[in-house]
C-alpha cells in the first residue's frame, strides 16, 4: 500500500494548507513500523524525498504534488523492505543459522559414528550375521549426510538472497532437531537389534 497518499489524506483532514514537514512524519512513521528500517535509513530517506520535493518545485509544481511524486518515486514501504532487508542483515542472524547447521552436522556425524557399533557388538570375529534391520539401516546411512548438505543450502539462501524474518531460525531450529529424531529412531533401533540378538545367543548357551 502506498503510504504516501494514504498519510497526506490524514494531514488534510486538519489541515486546509499542506505541510510537508507533518506529511514527511506520516509517511515516515509508517516506514518506521517495519523492522526492516534502522533510524539513519529513514534519515536517508527524508533527505532524499525533501531534495527531490524542492527539484520538482522549481518546475512549477506545487509542494503537495512535489511530495506525492517524490515518494511515489522512492516507492512502497513493499518496495523497499526487501532492498533494506538486504543491506541490514544482521550479522547475529546468520551465526545464529550457522549455530544450527553446525547442531544438526554434529548429530548427524555422531548418529554415523553410532551405526558402526553393531559391528562391535556381535563380539564375532568375522562378525557374525547382523539383524536384517540392521543391516538395512546400516546401508542407508549414507543419508545421514543430506540433512547437513541441506541445511547448508538453506543458510545460503537465507544468508545471501533471501530476505529473512528476524525470528526465521526457530523454524530451521525446530526442523533440525525434528530431522535429527526421526534419524535417531531407526539408528538406536539398529543398535539395540544385535544386542538383544547376542544376549539371546548367550543365553542359549546356558
Amino acid at each position: 500500500m502506498d503510504d504516501g497518499p494514504r498519510n497526506l489524506g490524514k494531514i488534510m483532514e486538519h489541515t486546509s494548507t499542506f505541510d510537508i514537514n507533518n506529511a514527511l512524519r506520516f509517511w515516515l512513521d509508517g516506514l518506521a513500523e517495519s523492522p526492516r528500517f534502522r533510524p539513519t535509513d529513514l534519515v536517508e530517506l527524508e533527505s532524499h524525498v525533501r531534495d527531490s520535493v524542492i527539484q520538482l518545485e522549481t518546475k512549477g509544481l506545487s509542494s503537495e504534488e512535489s511530495f506525492l511524486i517524490a515518494t511515489r518515486r522512492v516507492g512502497t514501504a513493499e518496495k523497499l523492505e526487501p532492498e533494506f532487508a538486504k543491506i541490514n542483515r544482521s550479522p547475529r542472524l546468520v551465526l545464529i543459522h550457522l549455530a544450527i547447521l553446525a547442531f544438526l552436522s554434529t548429530g548427524c556425524w555422531l548418529l554415523w559414528v553410532l551405526l558402526w557399533l553393531p559391528l562391535v557388538t556381535v563380539g564375532d570375529n568375522p562378525p557374525g550375521p547382523l539383524p536384517g534391520f540392521t543391516t538395512f539401516v546400516m546401508g542407508c546411512k549414507w543419508f545421514l549426510v543430506l540433512p547437513p548438505l541441506l541445511g547448508l543450502a538453506y543458510c545460503v539462501f537465507v544468508c545471501w538472497r533471501k530476505p529473512a524474518p528476524r525470528n526465521s531460525w526457530v523454524g530451521f531450529f525446530a526442523l533440525s532437531v525434528g530431522v535429527l529424531m526421526l534419524q535417531m529412531f531407526p539408528v538406536v533401533i539398529a543398535i539395540v537389534l544385535p544386542i538383544i540378538d547376542r544376549l539371546q545367543k548367550l543365553a542359549g548357551h546356558y
